[in-house]
């Protein structure tokens, strides 16, 4: 692609990058990274960043327009320097901090732009404590109302105490038997009614990628552990208290792509076009728009991976039902806490909606790893984000509200979810047990090169991004193609 067409193209879309760009460094995070906090605003650093230094943006940068120009024009200039760069969208999930995320895009941006990928890290404030914040203070029937919250805030959190004391005896029979479920050879109800369907899932046409080991009952002494009776305290409060956390980061996630000035505050004559379009839609958009007249000059378009963990899955799938412009060539759920019923609702149509050779990636952890998760001497009730979400927190009224990442979800839904048709493009892909065999924990995902295919389908898992705990050189790492995965032809321009 010459140079003229980068900047007419890049005209078009409104981003000049002359007097009125963001000035950044050759290579920064902020390149490659956008946060998003409870507002909807776009929040940069104040100072610098572990892993990595990002000054503060001067306050006349701080507008969301300028600030997404410069990632296209960075990202348009390494495209002229090789035309089949892809760009992959990452969405972490919740119980992330702010410094996690600008880590997270200091660590990675650079190792997959030498993979192929020009990375876009999308941020959201998802952290446990504030969540429950607003909840008790600021939030009521989804909008904020701090004065009536504060006013109530007795009253919730009284709520929530009652609640926790109500699920008393539930949470007390979980601490105990899902240990036990795990550390002698007992096959559970939810693995029985999976071996039935895994049987006829082999047997149609889904890409599964479920390798040995697996014990089928347990993984008997590897998790043995003394019950910590203080997990007896702590459970029942996890619940009442957490599930209001849980409800408030629900809400965040659709402030991603929406402000909440689109639904709350006053408007005039004088608002702008599209004023509730965060920094994120704004650059989805402007993506849209390139591709599509690249496309009318005969250019290929540009091509998009689009990576969600846990919670970020939802918003992956809110991005696919607002954004159906954006050439998707690999969508991915990883350890999804979107439901089951998202994914049906929303990734089956947008899959057969002209997207006929996209692939749609399904990653779980062993069943048995999700249920043994634990933290802090396990102090609190086992279980990984996903076991928290389908027994705790979530509000589950059939089966279909369940979370995808689940592997026996997944596994137990996927014929009926998914049309025949669509069975090839779906792969549905568990972590086996044991060590180098990839994640063992929910929040282990980005430990490994997870924008890579093989990663994907669990071939290549073994190898961690970090060596004893060090970022490995470019000139260390195993050389590697992420563009185009081996199992199939690329998408056709």
């Amino acid at each position: 692609m010459s140079k003229l067409w980068m900047l007419f193209a890049f005209f078009l879309a409104g981003c000049a990058t002359n007097q009125n760009s963001v000035p950044m460094k050759e290579f920064d995070a902020r390149l490659h990274s956008i946060y998003i906090d409870q507002f909807g605003n776009i929040k940069q650093p104040s100072g610098s960043v572990s892993n990595g230094s990002t000054e503060a943006l001067p306050a006349e940068a701080q507008d969301d327009e300028r600030y997404v120009n410069a990632m296209i024009a960075n990202f348009l200039k390494e495209r002229e320097k090789r035309q089949d760069l892809k760009l992959t969208v990452f969405v972490h999930g919740g119980l992330n901090t702010y410094n996690d995320f600008w880590q997270r895009a200091n660590r990675f941006s650079k190792a997959m732009l030498n993979d192929g990928q020009y990375a876009v890290f999308v941020g959201w404030n998802s952290g446990p404590f504030t969540n429950y914040f607003d909840h008790l203070f600021r939030i009521r029937k989804g909008e904020r109302r701090p004065t009536l919250a504060a006013l109530s805030a007795p009253f919730v959190l009284v709520e929530d105490i009652a609640r926790s004391i109500a699920h008393l005896p539930e949470a007390w029979y979980t601490s105990v038997m899902d240990p036990l479920a795990i550390t002698i050879p007992v096959e559970i109800s939810e693995e029985k009614d999976y071996d039935v369907r895994r049987k006829r899932i082999n047997q149609l046409t889904f890409a599964v990628h479920s390798d040995p080991p697996y014990t089928g009952t347990g993984v008997g002494g590897t998790y043995a552990t003394i019950l910590n009776p203080i997990k007896l305290v702590t459970a029942p409060f996890v619940d009442g208290l957490g599930a209001g956390s849980w409800d408030s980061m629900l809400r965040r996630t659709d402030l991603v792509l929406s402000k909440a000035a689109a639904f709350e505050g006053e408007l005039t004559d004088e608002t702008a076009k599209d004023f509730s379009d965060t920094a994120v839609t704004i650059l989805l958009k402007k993506i849209e728009f390139l591709s599509s007249n690249l496309q009318k000059q005969g250019q290929p378009p540009i091509h998009v991976n689009l990576i969600g963990h846990s919670m970020g899955t939802i918003i992956v799938n809110n991005i696919l039902a607002r954004h159906p412009g954006l050439s998707v060539d690999n969508l991915v759920f990883m350890g999804a806490a979107a439901r089951i019923k998202d994914v049906e609702n929303g990734v089956v149509p947008w899959l057969l909606r002209d997207h006929n050779e996209a692939q749609f990636f399904n990653l779980s952890l062993d069943p048995y790893r999700e249920l043994s998760e634990n933290t802090y001497f396990d102090l609190f009730p086992r279980g990984s984000l996903l076991h928290w979400i389908d027994n705790i927190f979530g509000k589950v009224n059939s089966f279909k509200d369940r979370t995808a990442g689940g592997w026996w979800n997944i596994i137990r839904t996927a014929e009926d979810v998914f049309p025949v048709g669509l069975r090839p493009r779906v792969h549905l892909t568990r972590f086996p047990i044991g060590k180098n065999r990839g994640p063992q924990q929910h929040g282990e995902f980005d430990d490994y090169y997870f924008w890579c295919d093989s990663f994907w389908t669990a071939a290549g898992a073994q190898e961690k991004f970090n060596s004893n705990g060090q970022k490995l050189a470019d000139a260390d790492r195993k050389p590697r193609d992420c563009r185009t995965p081996p199992y199939r032809n690329p998408r056709p321009t």
